[in-house]
């Protein structure tokens, strides 16, 4: 979060409204990835949990145990591999042309010109390899390495953050996102081939006379749920930026990117609480052991929530000082009507998706249809109101969908299967 926060200073500091609307509108952009990787990262963690419920770590870096297991995890790095080679490929064929063609409708035929579009280029390439590697990193987190995958993901976000601010600051513009990617690319595959270089080799080298895991009969069907939710989930964080960048400019484009950068980052800190249990919660659900997983999982949400409702009041109470003492630097961001708006559906997408993380230990994504509806609602509703009232319209189509779709569907569905989850394991 304190890197997120140290962004938004260099963005504002050092980037026009409108550069800040194509900075964001990017971001948007590039997380179109999801349509290839497809959620297949959080399977990859579900899946290698429960097969490290039999295995353990040893001395010289490998894993031993059951073969069978070894073996089904051999499969799935493997079949992961493949997934993400051709997801790497189709990425940069769709979304190199898109943004291009997206950038020079949305300006009249000359926003896509130049160091735009070359700053468009290799941010593609660059986030094409992040996403191969993040597959790798997602198999070691589901075989219980959460706090050296933390420990990463902490060193990305300063290494990332310091190569992005040194740009900014040169005012290399757009480039930082660049600078950004490619810094992130560095610092995994030097981290994979200091510490995990022997695991992979002695896991792609296991016999495979035993059988793999079963794609289509074990992984699919839960995988195809989490994709669906994935899918539906670029509508629900990612579809208000280009659409306000298309129909009330760059500017507004940026306001609203900023603000959810600030929301988002708060909630992506205190989701943190959950996140990085979600191996554990893997490990206890395979053993069936109920009790432990709800007082685990009960914990866990309440010290999340309690953070994070501490960061929203912190952001309320400082929006007016710093409009007062600030106010070029304040007006980069919308309202502070619309961040109370903002901040009130955060807290409650952030008990929703803390709720999903504890299904999915399960192996199951029973919350696939409420996200299908989340993002169809907030697909039509945003089509509706962005062009006819702009940035106010983004909000209420977000608190539209979470109040009315995620929250309340959202918390039924937990508690009836969290009742069956006991019931099928003799608890009370």
């Amino acid at each position: 979060m304190l890197s997120g926060l140290i962004s938004i200073y260099f963005i504002s500091r050092f980037l026009s409204p409108a550069e800040q609307g194509y900075y964001y509108t990017f971001n948007s952009l590039i997380a179109l990835q999801i349509f290839v990787e497809l959620g297949l990262n959080y399977a990859i963690i579900q899946f290698a949990s429960h097969e490290m419920a039999h295995l353990t770590w040893q001395d010289n870096g490998t894993v031993n145990g059951s073969p069978l297991a070894k073996r089904r995890l051999q499969s799935l790095l493997q079949f992961s591999l493949v997934w993400f080679g051709i997801a790497t490929i189709l990425m940069v064929l769709v979304l190199l042309p898109a943004g291009i063609i997206f950038f020079t409708n949305a300006t009249g035929g000359e926003g896509a010109l130049g160091n735009v579009s070359f700053a468009w280029l290799l941010l593609v390439i660059f986030a094409a390899l992040n996403l191969l590697l993040t597959t790798v990193v997602a198999l070691l987190e589901g075989c219980g390495h959460v706090a050296q995958v933390a420990g990463l993901r902490l060193r990305q976000a300063g290494v990332t953050g310091i190569s992005a601010w040194l740009v900014l600051s040169m005012h290399g513009g757009l480039f930082a996102l660049a600078a950004s990617s490619a810094a992130s690319a560095i610092v995994v595959f030097i981290w994979l081939w200091q510490r995990y270089s022997t695991f992979l080799r002695d896991l792609l080298h296991h016999p495979t006379d035993l059988p793999p895991m079963n794609w289509r009969k074990e992984i699919w069907p839960f995988h195809w749920r989490i994709a669906v939710s994935w899918m539906s989930g670029y509508f629900i964080t990612q579809l208000f930026n280009p659409l306000i960048f298309h129909f009330s400019g760059p500017v507004a484009a940026g306001q609203m990117g900023m603000s959810l950068q600030i929301v988002n980052a708060m909630n992506a800190t205190a989701l943190a609480w959950v996140t990085t249990k979600a191996p554990h919660y893997g490990q206890l659900a395979a053993k069936r052991q109920e009790t432990d997983l709800d007082h685990a999982f009960k914990r866990d949400l309440f010290q999340s929530s309690f953070f994070l409702a501490l960061c929203f009041i912190s952001l309320l109470t400082l929006y007016p000082l710093l409009k007062e003492y600030f106010p070029n630097a304040i007006n980069r961001l919308v309202p502070i009507n619309l961040i109370l708006l903002l901040a009130i559906s955060g807290m409650l997408a952030h008990i929703t998706s803390a709720e999903a993380i504890y299904l999915r230990s399960h192996k199951e994504e029973p919350f696939f249809i409420l996200s299908v509806l989340h993002g169809i609602t907030i697909l039509l509703s945003s089509l509706v109101l962005i062009p006819s009232i702009g940035l106010s319209g983004a909000v209420y189509s977000q608190a539209i969908a979470i109040v009315g779709v995620s929250f309340f569907g959202g918390n039924y569905i937990y508690l009836k299967k969290r009742n069956l989850f006991f019931a099928a394991a003799g608890c009370h």
